[in-house]
């Protein structure tokens, strides 16, 4: 476990980083979405899907920047911290006064785990709940994708293709249809396509293009992309709560942006009877994919989009370099102004005992115990070679009883010595690592 102690403390420094830069990022875009309202939904847009993603390349720059002047040091309580003092400072003392008799408490399951580990074991568990959630999504999606067929009706077809051509999508998407859902879904992002609901052949000409309008703006921005993304971020991180409010509402701002693409494609009111169609079809509550974008929503959301597309309301598209520039622009912020955590264990030192005070022990303190533990354990392979070369001379010659038994004595005495020696090396290890 030693070995890995390294690697758990740079984990533990990453994962205390990120949720400052994370918590940071997300904040401040919830904040300026809120602040702005309607204006520049896509600037709006783009600040939220970056601030989700933003934190985990800054965080990584200011672990591997440690030495930087924004970084933090502080110490993360261990309850077990005294008492490998006080141990190690009771060995040293046995040591000094050459009372090898010590009782040593063997370590308990606790003692083995510093508060770097804690964090990590915590975080792993927290991602293998939401990795399960995110797999049970998956599956249940797959279920109901998987009796999809191709469509054969030509009208929807033939909209499908004028619609991607219109919206500057390079290939007309591929069509499907299903029982399963109640809401069209687009999905893929090297073979798009739009998974349409039974029923979806009932809906009118302006209506139908409307639909097929707001899916392939979905497809042609990326978005089923970029959402399983958000989804795995959530699981991998479920303990940051404020995924869950940025993620929705930058749901939010896609689902008005692609509504408002519709309806330049198709007509405001036409967009406005084709989600009042499909809330219909989700009456009574029908098999909805869970993470699959489409023109589902709650009802307070639905509302909100219906009002939207019958005033009107123009959003403008995302533009990719200003999307960018900004990520950037993110990125660099938080990289230089948000501050880097490096973790360390409270440890405190251990007062050396009277018989060793004389000796000269450099600072730092672990670099002169570590010296006076080779030389004991030098001493100490010593007096095994020559209680080996006894014992093996007094089985060439018959010994006496008395000497027996103090061979047996010196035996148990060495024994006891080793265990003092293995417990020692583990306590300096430790004291060692949080000392760096």
């Amino acid at each position: 476990m030693i070995a890995l102690l390294p690697f758990v403390s740079g984990l533990a420094d990453w994962l205390v980083t990120f949720a400052i830069h994370s918590t940071i990022a997300l904040s401040c875009a919830l904040g300026v979405s809120v602040a702005m309202g309607r204006r520049a939904r896509w600037l709006q847009e783009s600040a939220l899907r970056w601030s989700m993603w933003i934190a985990i390349p800054s965080s990584l720059v200011r672990v591997l920047c440690a030495s930087g002047p924004w970084n933090t040091e502080f110490a993360l309580p261990n309850p077990t911290a005294a008492e490998d003092a006080a141990e190690l400072g009771s060995v040293l003392a046995a040591i000094g006064g050459a009372g090898f008799d010590v009782a040593l408490q063997p370590p308990t399951l606790w003692s083995q785990w510093s508060s770097q580990s804690v964090i990590c074991l915590a975080a792993a568990v927290a991602a293998l709940f939401g990795l399960a959630w995110l797999v049970d999504v998956q599956r249940r999606l797959r279920a109901i994708l998987n009796q999809r067929q191709p469509e054969t009706d030509a009208r929807v077809l033939s909209t499908a293709a004028e619609v991607a051509g219109s919206l500057g999508l390079q290939q007309s998407p591929h069509v499907s249809r299903t029982e399963r859902i109640a809401t069209p879904i687009a999905i893929g992002l090297i073979r798009p396509e739009v998974c349409l609901p039974r029923r979806a052949g009932e809906l009118s000409d302006s209506s139908l293009r409307a639909m097929l309008a707001h899916e392939v703006a979905h497809l042609r921005a990326a978005d089923p992309a970029w959402m399983w993304g958000a989804a795995w971020l959530q699981a991998l991180f479920p303990w940051q709560v404020l995924f869950v409010i940025v993620r929705r509402r930058w749901l939010r701002l896609v689902e008005l942006r692609c509504d408002s693409i519709a309806s330049q494609a198709a007509s405001p009111t036409a967009v406005a009877r084709c989600l009042l169609d499909i809330a219909d079809w989700l009456q009574p509550r029908a098999v909805v994919s869970v993470v699959a974008l489409g023109m589902a929503a709650r009802p307070s959301a639905l509302k909100e989009r219906i009002e939207a597309a019958l005033r009107g309301e123009r959003v403008e598209p995302s533009r990719p370099a200003w999307s960018w520039s900004l990520g950037g622009v993110l990125l660099s912020g938080l990289s230089l102004a948000a501050p880097g955590v490096a973790t360390a264990t409270a440890f405190a030192s251990p007062e050396p005992a009277t018989e060793l005070a004389d000796a000269t022990i450099p600072e730092p303190a672990h670099v002169g115990l570590r010296t006076l533990f080779l030389t004991l354990a030098s001493e100490h392979d010593e007096l095994l070679t020559e209680a080996a070369l006894l014992r093996n001379e007094w089985t060439v010659q018959e010994a006496s009883l008395e000497q027996m038994q103090l061979l047996a004595e010196l035996d148990a005495r060495l024994h006891n010595l080793t265990r003092i020696r293995e417990r020692l090396d583990a306590l300096l290890a430790r004291f060692e690592e949080t000392h760096r």
